[in-house]
């Protein structure tokens, strides 16, 4: 009998390498990687600017001219009742439910690492805006004047919010991890708590502009902090 052979198949194409990145896309991502840091060294400078000169003002417990103008017209507009009780509380403690959600997500494997970033954040801010406040020891609005018109009631110092703070500390930790859409989403919605403080007469101007520095801070000393150290602390 005679053997068969069977007839080759077709030769497989060998695979080839990929190709090595060319080096003007790896000095392009170095490059981008500098700016991102120089970007939050920006931030500090900022927030450091803000939270020393509002606390500067804020040292003397008095009302300035421009502030007791601007907490006038925020906080004595006519607006129906129901503004402040379906509009400004449910926005005040609106990051009291996002806090709730981090948590939430810390019993979840798959969202526990970065629900414990955003946890971090969030309570570094409160931390440092609880030290100042009694630092600084500024009382709230019915304190300090009795043109207020209070619409919630909150004890303690007033400087700076806490609200204003954690909330402002979330939205900029997850600014870079989104569009423009959604950051625009995000600067309205520190503004809108901003806002709700104010009109409800449980925060003065200065307090919330000093609150946004305390959230610049924060987000930038975690991102400035050397790898070893948020490799540490997994952050």
């Amino acid at each position: 009998m005679k053997s068969t052979k069977s007839a080759p198949g077709p030769a497989r194409p060998e695979r080839k390498a990929a190709p090595a990145p060319p080096a003007e896309a790896v000095a392009v991502s170095e490059d981008e990687k500098r700016g991102v840091q120089w970007g939050y060294v920006a931030l500090l400078i900022v927030g450091v600017l803000i939270l020393g000169v509002s606390s500067v003002m804020a040292w003397s417990r008095s009302l300035t001219g421009w502030e007791h103008t601007v907490f006038s017209v925020i906080n004595g507009v006519s607006l129906p009742h129901w503004v402040a009780e379906q509009v400004a509380k449910p926005l005040s403690n609106a990051v009291w439910g996002i806090l709730g959600l981090i948590v939430i997500l810390l019993l979840v494997p798959r969202y526990r690492a970065r629900a414990w970033r955003y946890g971090v954040t969030a309570g570094s801010a409160y931390v440092l805006a609880a030290v100042i406040e009694h630092v600084i020891d500024r009382p709230r609005p019915a304190g300090i004047t009795h043109d207020v018109i209070l619409r919630a009631a909150q004890g303690g110092p007033g400087f700076p919010s806490g609200h204003v703070a954690v909330l402002t500390a979330l939205c900029l930790a997850v600014w870079v991890l989104v569009s423009w859409p959604w950051r625009i989403a995000l600067a309205v919605l520190i503004t809108a708590e901003a806002w709700a403080r104010v009109y409800l007469g449980v925060h003065l101007p200065l307090d919330v502009i000093g609150a946004f520095g305390v959230g610049c801070i924060i987000v930038a000393v975690f991102h400035l902090t050397p790898a070893r150290w948020r490799k540490l602390f997994r952050l």
